[in-house]
């Protein structure tokens, strides 16, 4: 399986001679490549049968090279070879789907694994992807066609030099614990006609923007899924087709061919600026989705259900050439999947063909992309035990009784986190620790060949912490059982309790408040509860409210928000202050939820990812934000405290657990309550950077805290609403698109050894 895909064969003198295609398949019994001159081309102009070595099928052709369309055919033992077979007809046919999981259909185009560019997407209008009775419908002039490419771009010096040294795992500014990362989605940034941009909604357009993210002061980009997606597939885009092919629609439109260029000129434009790029990726599922037993209303919510047969499912491409090696099957009955991530599949990610298909992914982004890293959606199915689905949940027993088997020591985790390529490069592997049937947080594990190496994780601890304590006034800082996941002093400190013992550091655990899938920062202190009803991020509940397509979107989301209406608007930003600033004085890598700077908005919606979510009211709304005061001094109070995290990395980026000893104190400055409100956080080794005093009063009423003695203290931070206020601000002869919140420049000298914080208030001292 050494050289899967399309891959260009020259002679000794470099001079290009052919192409040779090599495709997995364990359990067909024939495949053919087809050579197409058009996209729209619905007859091959040629075709190979092609060799089989092993479980890989081979052929080389002579004379074609770049810009070649192909696709493949396959037949297996549920549609066997028939001579008189021709594209259309049923000859050799015997089902769609057998008992083995067997989906063969030589009437369907299959693009290949490694396909990394696509003519365009797949037209139904000209030929249907399903079985059952569409089974012989020719797709190929409907299918989207793999291209054999070379990429144009040429890196500059300043790229070369940048990617040299982020090799270093010691490279000033790109430490691990130096990383600040701002979770966004690729068209979204920049599709809003305001965004400033030449080429609105693009790869071209986000490196246009780059700017922007440099001000703001972080140091990462981590980008909602940019690979190439069906037409279907939803806003977000975690519903991928091809894991190593960006998506075409975010190319600019007079560029669509060149979209593999478009996306390095992006990374080297954010790379100008110091800001890595990490691909949020999914491997536990794929855009092939389910079986088509879509529930339809007839008449009315009232009336029976309709089911579409069993057999129908889309094949585009790993369905057809080997349905059992790429997904999960009841071993009772491959007609079905095995469905842990509610799409409808879920892929055997630790089969010999997946494991080698999610390394070769990796690489190819990191080594020809220049990517920094990735974050992997419901990343503990990479870590099932494979063959353990005898009990899955289906499309028709949703429940199951079988959570995926972790054994991530025995998976491609493992291969992930030790795999020589991504570690010379110094990559960024996160996970996304819950789904797939689990929680495993904490589990995921270190490198087994380099020390300080391990998986990252997102935190949903520190998010659900976070959000209890601010918004609840019954919440502690420690509050309730003494169970992990409520013990606010660890959380801030790294999560030590998750993750020392797996040999992991403070940074490992990527701390967030809010991320894609939920409330927005500024609906989680407007929305006492979730609104994913009729409204322009749902608009089937609108047209269509009694469809089951309505009825999937307003279940969908969680109710599980820990979420407050604070009724007023500038309680609602001081909460907001609250959050941001104890995700940037936290240990851990913060993670910011783009657009949570200019409080956006999603109505109450906390699950926009359908397709009809891609409108304005999802994309960053440049010209509403940037004529409201108020929303650029929280864009600006942002920018301060991520700086602020920058200036004082020493205190809040610790290398290690126990490093940096902490101060905690009560506001009398004795031992601190641990299931109250108030807490003071001091650091006072001097020798390590300037003393610093963390003031936390959640408590409803004003509290005076004592300062450590014998110190001249400046206020750099204080979150409380009455310095963003305009009678303030003019008053004190300030500008008003400017936070007044922050001071960090020059800070204001505090008299007397004590300071009243607000009440639920946030307040920095340093310490002259």
């Amino acid at each position: 399986m050494h050289f899967l895909g399309a891959n260009i064969v020259r002679d000794q003198a470099g001079t290009p001679q052919g192409v040779n295609f090599s495709v997995f398949s364990q359990r067909a019994e024939k495949v053919q490549l087809l050579l197409f001159d058009s996209a729209d081309a619905d007859q091959a102009t040629r075709q190979f049968e092609m060799t089989r070595q092993g479980d890989v099928w081979n052929v080389f052709v002579q004379g074609v090279g770049l810009g070649q369309a192909y696709g493949y055919v396959a037949w297996g033992p549920n549609w066997k070879f028939d001579p008189d077979w021709y594209p259309g007809s049923s000859k050799g046919f015997v089902a769609d789907v057998d008992f083995a999981g067997n989906r063969f259909n030589p009437n369907k185009l299959l693009f290949d694994p490694y396909c990394k560019a696509f003519t365009r997407d797949h037209d139904w209008s000209k030929g249907s992807l399903g079985t059952g009775p569409y089974r012989t419908q020719s797709t190929y002039g409907a299918s989207a066609k793999c291209v054999v490419v070379k990429s144009k771009h040429q890196w500059g010096e300043a790229e070369l030099t940048f990617r040299s040294n982020r090799r270093d795992e010691n490279f000033v500014g790109h430490r691990w614990k130096d990383l600040i990362i701002y979770e966004v989605h690729p068209k979204g940034f920049t599709a809003n006609s305001a965004s400033g941009v030449a080429h609105f909604g693009t790869y071209r357009g986000f490196g246009e923007k780059a700017d922007y993210l440099k001000e703001l002061g972080v140091t990462a980009v981590e980008l909602m899924p940019p690979f190439e997606k069906p037409l279907d597939g939803g806003y977000w885009g975690y519903n991928t087709l091809s894991f190593f092919a960006p998506e075409l629609s975010f190319a600019s439109r007079n560029a669509r061919e060149e979209v593999i260029d478009e996306f390095k000129w992006m990374v080297e434009e954010l790379h100008k600026r110091g800001i890595e790029v990490i691909l949020d990726i999914v491997f536990n599922h794929s855009g092939e989705g389910g079986l088509w037993r879509e529930k339809i209303y007839q008449q009315g919510s009232s009336a029976p259900w309709n089911l579409d047969p069993q057999e129908i499912a889309s094949l585009f491409s790993y369905r057809g050439l080997d349905n059992a090696s790429y997904y999960a099957l009841p071993p009772t009955n491959g007609r079905e999947y095995c469905d842990y991530t509610s799409v409808g599949n879920t892929m055997r990610c630790n089969t010999p063909v997946m494991r080698r298909l999610i390394i070769d992914s990796l690489r190819y982004w990191v080594r020809d992309m220049h990517v920094d890293g990735f974050r992997f959606d419901l990343a503990p199915a990479l870590g099932a035990k494979d063959s353990q689905y005898d009990k899955c949940p289906t499309s028709s027993n949703k429940e199951g009784t079988q959570g995926i088997w972790w054994d991530p020591k025995n998976s491609v985790v493992q291969d992930i986190i030790d795999d020589p390529v991504l570690l010379a490069h110094n990559t960024r592997i996160i996970a996304e620790p819950w789904g797939a049937g689990g929680y495993p947080v904490g589990q995921f594990p270190a490198s087994t060949v380099r020390k300080n190496v391990a998986w990252a994780e997102w935190n949903g601890w520190f998010r659900d912490w976070a959000r209890s304590f601010v918004n609840y006034d019954s919440w502690g800082i420690s509050s309730g059982d003494g169970a992990a996941d409520k013990d606010g002093g660890n959380l801030l400190l790294g999560a030590s309790r998750l993750y020392q013992a797996a040999g992991k550091r403070p940074y490992h655990s990527v701390n967030f408040i809010t991320v894609h899938d939920g409330f927005t920062m500024y609906d989680l202190v407007t929305y006492e509860k979730k609104v994913n009803d009729c409204s322009p991020l749902n608009p089937v509940c609108c047209t269509a409210p009694l469809s089951s397509f309505c009825d999937e979107a307003k279940k969908s989301g969680t109710d599980d928000n820990r979420s407050r209406n604070w009724g007023d608007e500038g309680l609602k930003r001081q909460m907001m202050r609250n959050l941001f600033t104890l995700m940037m004085v936290s240990q851990g890598t913060p993670m910011v939820y783009g657009g949570d700077e200019f409080l956006r908005t999603q109505l109450g919606n906390n699950n926009t990812y359908t397709v009809e979510a891609d409108n304005p009211y999802s994309w960053h709304d440049w010209g509403a934000w940037e004529a409201r005061d108020e929303r650029v001094r929280m864009k600006d109070f942002v920018r301060q405290v991520i700086q602020l995290r920058k200036d004082h990395a020493y205190a809040f980026a610790a290398d290690d657990y126990g490093s940096n000893p902490v101060d905690w104190r009560s506001p009398s400055y004795g031992m601190p309550d641990w299931g109250g409100k108030q807490l003071a956080i001091n650091y006072l080794d001097k020798s390590k950077g300037p003393e610093l005093s963390i003031l936390i009063n959640m408590g409803q009423g004003a509290t005076d805290f004592m300062l450590p003695p014998g110190r001249t203290w400046r206020r750099l931070v204080d979150t409380q609403a009455y310095f963003d206020t305009a009678q303030y601000l003019n008053a004190e002869k300030l500008p008003l698109r400017s936070s007044a919140n922050a001071t960090l420049t020059k800070g204001t000298v505090i008299p007397g050894s004590t300071y009243g914080v607000a009440a639920r208030s946030i307040v920095v001292l340093q310490a002259d």
